[in-house]
């Protein structure tokens, strides 16, 4: 996957994706798969920000039986198994655990009928998976089964628990990046660092935008038949360039944030409700929410905290008091945690959109991803508008987009098949059996835990990257984070997936910065390498490693 804009403008596109999260990279993929010409871009790195701000949960829904949604859990179920069918090496199963209690809607003969409801709404969630992607069964536990696995929940109340079972993802920024790769080796143009800033419009039709080239400062125009506009938080701001034509809002923007921190829950993630709390300035009570704490690589992913925002996401700043709140928050749902502040190893956030906010201040999220037609709602032809909200639902929101895209191009729609075709590095009959293959390679020097990691992060790719790693010569217990093994993985970030900045390789590329501010040697190894591929100057290298502590300084506390 190289950045080449000369192939954005020299071609009309039958669409054109402004935006490259992970419903953008969804719809690029879809599009493409389908047959379509597609390009798509994005005025930072793929993925880079409300798609990294995540519980690497992909759910199947539980949460909405609740509210007798049958409809939307059986499509949560559904996306669920598309995301382990397609790309297993990324997504593997996870148990999940809430406690029960004594009052009848969360007790543990409801949560046993409500399970029970769940599995049979989920009667084909294991078709044409990998044996090791199975989602088992769920099941009720013992009060006594639950304050093992949980020993430091409040056990006042507690009567069992409910064991299902979700997905979880190895490594979310890859998974997003994987679907934007799986575009490009099929035709698609893509490119990151290039931003929208006008539309080409000839009366009420859209045939393309203005762009800019944010690392040269170069612009050109890109033609498409049809553009979709998905830029998150910054819809409404893409959609402002549309001068002289008033547009409804489309997002309105709530602050969700999750918290990487020391493990203090092993082997189950666990939902456990929070008690009710007060906001420090106005006295206004909040209710009580579950924390969801999921157990991930060698730490705890704590979410979600949510509150309304009213400003430039450009210019969002941390508050003391919203992190207060959530970690007051998680430590009167699992006392045990005891966490504080130098206990957080990342702070994640993004954007969501909600429904305006009422004089409780409880944020209502919209539930379900949107698709505006700018033809029926503002008289726009070759215009599409779409605002996602779930990272697991995504892949159905594009499905949606994209059979949209055909309407305006007076074609028939061919079946989506997004949900069964393996993304390009994830066709992996047996995920075990390709690990363990990939085992072999300890005779060569590489461990068994480097091998395992980078079998997971990169799929099918693997044999590219360990051969660029066995050209570093690795030292005897390399890790991931180990110099060489890093000076190998940028290269084949810089080679294959248009890595551009130290950013992008140290958060997204690999997982070197994922949980935290990495170690120096790591971090170097990889701007040594950058500075010589990229021909670099000592400006350019001193500018970005400033960028990068700057963003661990933004979300480390």
């Amino acid at each position: 996957m190289k950045r080449d804009l000369t192939k954005l403008s020299d071609h009309t596109f039958d669409v054109l994706i402004v935006g490259g999260g992970i419903h953008g990279a969804c719809l690029v993929w879809d599009a493409t798969l389908r047959g379509l010409s597609a390009a798509l871009i994005e005025r930072g790195d793929f993925g880079q920000e409300t798609s990294a701000n995540s519980l690497k949960t992909v759910h199947g829904g539980l949460r909405y039986l609740q509210d007798a949604d049958v409809t939307l859990v059986r499509s949560m179920i559904h996306e669920r198994s598309a995301y382990l069918r397609v790309a297993p090496h990324l997504v593997q199963p996870l148990a999940c655990l809430m406690p029960t209690y004594q009052k009848l809607m969360k007790s543990k003969p409801v949560m046993a009928v409500g399970l029970k409801l769940n599995d049979l709404m989920g009667f084909d969630r294991n078709q044409d998976l990998d044996p090791e992607r199975v989602l088992p069964p769920s099941r009720v536990i013992s009060r006594q089964d639950v304050l093992q696995l949980l020993p430091d929940l409040p056990a006042e109340g507690v009567s069992g628990g409910a064991v299902w079972y979700d997905g979880q993802m190895f490594n979310s920024e890859r998974l997003t990046l994987s679907f934007i790769l799986s575009a490009s080796q099929m035709g698609a143009v893509v490119a990151n660092y290039v931003e929208a800033k006008g539309f080409l419009k000839t009366g009420d039709r859209i045939h393309g935008v203005r762009a800019q080239d944010m690392l040269n400062g170069g612009e050109l125009e890109i033609k498409a038949k049809v553009v979709v506009n998905a830029a998150g938080p910054w819809v409404d701001r893409v959609l402002s360039e549309l001068k002289g034509t008033p547009i409804a809002k489309r997002f309105n923007h709530s602050l969700a944030m999750n918290l990487v921190t020391r493990k203090f829950i092993d082997g189950y993630a666990a939902g456990i409700p929070s008690r009710p709390y007060t906001f420090l300035k106005d006295g206004k009570t909040m209710r009580s929410r579950v924390m969801f704490i999921a157990p991930w690589r060698d730490y705890s992913i704590v979410g979600t905290f949510h509150t309304y925002y009213s400003g430039d996401p450009d210019e969002f700043t941390l508050r003391d008091e919203d992190l207060e709140l959530f970690l007051n928050e998680i430590n009167s749902a699992y006392p045990g945690a005891e966490l504080r502040r130098e206990d957080i190893c990342l702070i994640h956030r993004g954007f969501l959109p909600a429904k305006p906010a009422d004089e409780t201040r409880n944020v209502r999220l919209i539930r379900e991803g949107q698709v505006f037609d700018h033809r029926k709602t503002d008289g726009l032809e070759g215009l599409i508008t779409v605002v996602g909200v779930k990272y697991t639902s995504a892949r159905k929101v594009a499905r949606r987009g994209i059979d949209l895209v055909f309407h305006y191009l007076d074609k028939t729609p061919p079946a989506c098949t997004t949900d069964i075709t393996p993304l390009h590095d994830g066709a992996i009959p047996s995920v075990t059996g390709f690990m363990q293959k990939a085992r072999e390679d300890q005779a060569a020097g590489l461990s068994a835990p480097l091998i395992d990691e980078l079998t997971r992060s990169y799929g099918l790719n693997y044999p590219q990257v360990r051969d660029l790693v066995l050209a570093e010569k690795p030292r005897i217990g390399a890790t991931s984070d180990s110099p060489e093994v890093m000076r190998a993985m940028t290269r084949y970030a810089i080679q294959f997936e248009m890595a551009q900045k130290l950013a992008d390789v140290v958060l997204r590329r690999t997982g070197l910065g994922s949980a935290g501010r990495p170690a120096e040697a790591g971090l170097r190894a990889a701007e040594d390498v950058l500075a010589v591929e990229l021909g670099w100057d000592e400006h350019r290298r001193q500018t970005e490693l400033a960028q990068v502590q700057r963003t661990w300084t933004w979300f480390q506390v």
